[in-house]
């Protein structure tokens, strides 16, 4: 297992800039030190009074901005919200490690303000919060969309047109290499170690993930678990996907999510 320990302690440094007042959720973008590499920026949705639990979001597709609804309608509910982007660089293994450490110190931060968090990830975000769940302790549950066994699985099996190019334009050598070194972050070695409750949502017509790939990590994954399939591609838009979200929280939360 790789070294994903940190400094929990060390400061935060972060900033917040408001940027909206809507009714019962204040909008504000913020940043924080990372363990590893640059600062995490994202959006802090922080509800009219004191939070009675927060939230960390990651989504891969839709950025930052993927889970903001979300977590205003997490903040119209008393709880606050975190939301952040996979942490993209060129090398691949810092930026499975730079998103592993950002869920983790969006932690810090979000415990520093309450004292009950959950976990929510979009596809390669489901899988750097797979991986959260299985370290770190601190989380009640988690919600996993469209999750698979690994990156390494998605970049040398994937139909989508742009993991065929990039499988293509890459020499297998540097291929193989780069697969090796992110092997020991797939998050079906972490998976079973998981405690909490997770909620994990598949699309049917999802060509990035497949069914199959789908059924397999979720047969990896402990008890207690939950499944939920929705007639959508890789972006689940179906409206009952959020509602499934919003009361799966509400179960393990001290919150209701409307």
């Amino acid at each position: 297992m790789p070294d994903l320990r940190y400094d929990s302690a060390a400061p935060l440094n972060d900033t917040t800039e408001r940027l909206a007042v809507r009714p019962g959720a204040t909008i504000s973008r913020c940043s924080f030190d990372n363990a590893e590499g640059a600062r995490v920026t994202g959006y802090l949705v922080e509800p009219d009074g004191p939070p009675a639990a927060g939230v960390v979001y990651m989504h891969t597709t839709s950025g930052a901005e993927g889970f903001l609804p979300e977590a205003v309608a997490l903040a119209r509910s008393g709880g606050i919200g975190l939301c952040l982007r996979f942490q993209y660089v060129d090398d691949q293994v810092a930026a499975i490690r730079r998103s592993v450490f950002a869920l983790r110190r969006g932690a810090d931060l979000l415990l520093g303000r309450t004292d009950r968090i959950a976990g929510v990830g979009h596809s390669g975000g489901a899988m750097m919060m797979a991986v959260v769940a299985g370290i770190d302790r601190r989380f009640e549950c988690f919600v996993l969309e469209v999750p698979m066994a690994g990156l390494t699985h998605h970049w040398r099996h994937s139909g989508h047109p742009q993991i065929t190019r990039m499988r293509a334009s890459i020499p297998p050598e540097l291929f193989e290499q780069t697969l090796t070194a992110m092997a020991p972050y797939d998050a079906e070695h972490f998976i079973g170690r998981v405690r909490v409750p997770v909620l994990y949502q598949f699309a049917r017509f999802d060509i990035g993930v497949t069914a199959a790939e789908s059924e397999e990590f979720y047969a990896m994954a402990p008890q207690p678990k939950q499944q939920r399939w929705y007639d959508s591609g890789h972006v689940i838009n179906d409206v009952a996907a959020y509602a499934d979200r919003a009361a799966f929280l509400a179960a393990h939360l001290p919150i209701t999510v409307g």
